[in-house]
């Protein structure tokens, strides 16, 4: 479904498309002060659901909302809480999985451990 795109809407992916990583919804906020919150959770919600931005559950009290063309996993630090995007064949993962009668739509892999913040 194609929606159309307010001047809110508009500001709302700009700030996301300019962000190589993923922002919470207050964390958008802080760089549009001038909309009200509740927006901005609606409109990324609304992204989400037309397929335009990825919503991400990496552990944090927030979600958070990345746009990207090119699929990809995260690796995400137990300790400074670092994102870290990596790709990884979505092929051969499948073949891991082996699951059996079973259509895989979409892979979302996660990883935690610790980066190598400290060294």
């Amino acid at each position: 479904m194609t929606r159309r795109y307010s001047k809110k809407r508009e500001q709302i992916l700009d700030v996301l498309k300019a962000e190589h990583g993923a922002l919470s919804a207050s964390e958008v906020h802080a760089q549009l002060p001038a909309l009200d919150l509740a927006t901005i959770y609606r409109n990324l919600e609304l992204f989400v659901a037309d397929g335009e931005v990825q919503k991400l559950q990496l552990g944090g009290k927030e979600a958070l909302f990345e746009f990207s063309k090119e699929a990809h996993h995260h690796a995400v630090c137990n300790e400074c809480h670092k994102v870290i995007h990596f790709t990884a064949p979505d092929a051969k993962i499948k073949k891991l999985l082996g699951i059996a009668d079973f259509n895989v739509d979409e892979i979302e892999v996660t990883v935690r451990g610790i980066c190598n913040h400290a060294t």
